[in-house]
């Protein structure tokens, strides 16, 4: 994806140690960020999250355009719904072509 210009982020509510350990585990090259505060990503994004004894944002994705915008969205409560690095490639190609 490095050559079509497209850059993946990912965050957690998980503490910094914890995020950084699943960074390193999974072996990727892209930024994982730490203690989100899932009542605030929610109200500003939509994002759904689990509240209570444990605190977390459920699978949630956004793909942002150059100017910044939404272009798409994608908010999952399950194990399934979330994006495919084939399907952010089918979405920029569709982007670039209009």
């Amino acid at each position: 994806m490095v050559e079509l210009g497209i850059k993946v982020v990912a965050g957690s509510v998980d503490s910094l140690e914890t995020t950084q350990t699943l960074r390193s585990g999974l072996h990727v090259g892209f930024p994982m960020w730490g203690e989100l505060d899932a009542p605030t990503v929610s109200a500003d994004t939509g994002a759904p999250y689990q509240d209570g004894d444990r605190v977390f944002l459920h699978g949630t994705g956004w793909l942002i355009n150059p100017d910044g915008e939404i272009a798409q969205s994608l908010y999952s409560t399950g194990p399934i719904g979330r994006f495919t690095a084939s399907d952010v490639i089918r979405k920029v190609m569709f982007e670039r072509r209009k």
